[in-house]
């Protein structure tokens, strides 16, 4: 019996060799998403999981001293009793303008000229420059907590250093209760967060002065430009990129901060300095509203969220219009 058969076939050897470049590229490829899995799946545990169980408990109704199988769906009753609560409006306030506004603006400033003093050819001929940074940043190695109670203590109205050093001064009658007082209270706490939060400013600034080149201000002073043309025209301008990140970072960190005022005032004289951030703890571990809180937290997110988009498209534009 005669049977036919298929006709053997040619394997092409540069077939083969290209499906395993091919193979090779494509494990290539997934290596780095490979090592940085383990990474990534830290970051949503942490920073993910959170973010998504705020959220929904902001739609529900549950208490510290419940489970979270206990909770009930609350739909958007949390946000509508937190936007028809009269005390959200002057906690907003508070956290936009005297918490953060005020703060900030004024740590940009004395941040910008400390910079610009520790970086000047005077401290470095008197060989005090190392000293003069060393004790600018003291501030920030102070824990926050020891910070406010240092303070506390110094702004007492009876025992405090600096009332009765006003007072043997004979510029005060009697001591004033700083932290204790309305007209005085907020500037007091704004004194507080400047004092232990400028350092931060102040190295970034610093760091953005050194990276300037030397040539600029030379050509500066071949224009016959004065010091105050070329800190207009020559510092300004290379700062602003740095100027730009250390208002977001200051921004977002002094918007959502919580332990300045809770530490320093609780929140009074009565509610006067409540901001959003004690406002959240308030209801959340106070009046055990664990879904207001968080519905509390989500619209500070937002907030946040809005103006870090904005700021940066704006700073972005800016930038390049001037190329």
């Amino acid at each position: 019996m005669v049977t036919d058969s298929a006709p053997a076939r040619s394997v092409d050897p540069r077939r083969g060799r290209r499906s395993e470049r091919n193979g090779g590229r494509r494990a290539a490829r997934r290596e780095p998403y490979l090592l940085m899995f383990p990474a990534l799946l830290v970051m949503a545990a942490l920073f993910l999981f959170p973010a998504v169980y705020n959220t929904v408990l902001a739609f529900q109704e549950l208490t510290p001293y419940q489970s979270p199988g206990d909770a009930t769906w609350a739909g958007g009753d949390n946000f509508v009793a937190l936007f028809t609560n009269p005390a959200t409006g002057s906690a907003a306030f508070n956290t936009a303008f005297w918490l953060t506004g005020v703060t900030v603006v004024v740590r940009l400033v004395f941040g910008l000229a400390l910079a610009v003093v520790l970086q000047s050819a005077i401290l470095e001929r008197w060989r005090v420059r190392g000293l003069a940074r060393t004790l600018v940043l003291v501030p920030w190695m102070v824990p926050p907590v020891v910070a406010v109670a240092a303070w506390r203590w110094m702004l007492d109205g009876n025992t405090g250093v600096i009332n009765q050093t006003l007072v043997s001064l004979g510029l005060l009658d009697q001591g004033v209760p700083f932290l204790a007082q309305t007209s005085t209270v907020w500037f007091a706490v704004d004194a507080i967060i400047v004092w232990r939060e400028l350092p931060f400013v102040v190295i970034v600034l610093m760091a953005g002065l050194q990276s300037i080149p030397k040539e600029q201000y030379e050509a500066a002073q071949l224009d016959s430009a004065g010091r105050w043309q070329q800190f207009l025209n020559v510092t300004l301008p290379n700062l602003r990129p740095v100027i730009t990140v250390v208002i977001l970072m200051t921004v977002i960190a002094t918007f959502n901060n919580f332990v300045y005022v809770w530490l320093a005032t609780g929140g009074g004289p009565g509610t006067y300095t409540q901001v959003l951030a004690t406002q959240l703890y308030s209801t959340a571990f106070i009046g055990n509203d664990l879904g207001g809180g968080a519905a509390i937290g989500i619209v500070m997110t937002a907030v946040m969220a809005v103006f870090a988009v904005v700021y940066l498209r704006a700073s972005n534009t800016v930038g390049k219009d001037e190329r």
